[in-house]
């Protein structure tokens, strides 16, 4: 018994140091890979808005009763008031329009409306008619180029654009209005999408 108790403990011994043996054969040939680092999402926003508006520019005897304002979010400009007195008087505003977000813009709409003209007096529609059909009212950029859907505004860039009413220098004698006319629906929508 006691040999067979010998040969139980040389036996244990034997497996302790094999497995010892291979733990440090494991270990002389393994490595250890790790991968660290850190992430983080900013902020983003979405701007696109009116800038710089500057004086105005007048052509002939046209008169700016009340000058434009862009309001506090900087998404309108309005409450202009103007005044043509003679064929060929002409105004015209000169603003920015910039992308102060962090993506790229595209416009993806813009709208503008035909002026329309209302008379007073016992010749009003025959006033309206002459006023309207004389009248020509533009956004453009500033170096006469027509905006279309799908000019982009990348971030951080500033276009110029201007927006001029013009009453016409071919109007005749007989295209004058007799009493005053009113010129309405000026109201461009201009709609910048995500490109």
């Amino acid at each position: 018994m006691e040999k067979e108790r010998k040969i139980k403990v040389l036996m244990i011994a034997a497996i302790c140091i094999s497995v010892v043996a291979l733990g440090v054969g494991f270990a002389a040939f393994s490595t250890n890979l790790t991968i660290n680092g850190t992430g983080k999402v900013t902020a983003s926003s979405w701007k696109v808005k009116f800038q710089n508006l500057v004086e105005v520019s007048k052509t002939g005897t046209a008169t700016e009763v009340t000058a434009p304002t862009i309001n506090t979010n900087d998404t309108n400009i309005g409450d202009y008031d103007v005044t043509f007195t003679t064929p060929g008087d002409s105004i015209s505003y000169t603003f920015d329009v910039k992308n102060a977000g962090t993506f790229d813009a595209e416009l993806t709409s813009i709208t503008i409306p035909t002026p329309t003209c209302t008379g007073t007096g016992a010749t009003a529609e025959a006033d309206a008619t002459k006023v309207c059909d004389n009248l020509t009212y533009t956004l453009t950029y500033a170096d006469g180029t027509a905006l279309a859907v799908g000019d982009t505004l990348a971030k951080d860039e500033v276009k110029n654009l201007k927006l001029t009413l013009t009453y016409s220098a071919t109007t005749t004698a007989e295209q004058l209005p007799a009493n005053d006319v009113q010129i309405g629906n000026l109201a461009i929508s201009i709609i910048y999408g995500q490109a």
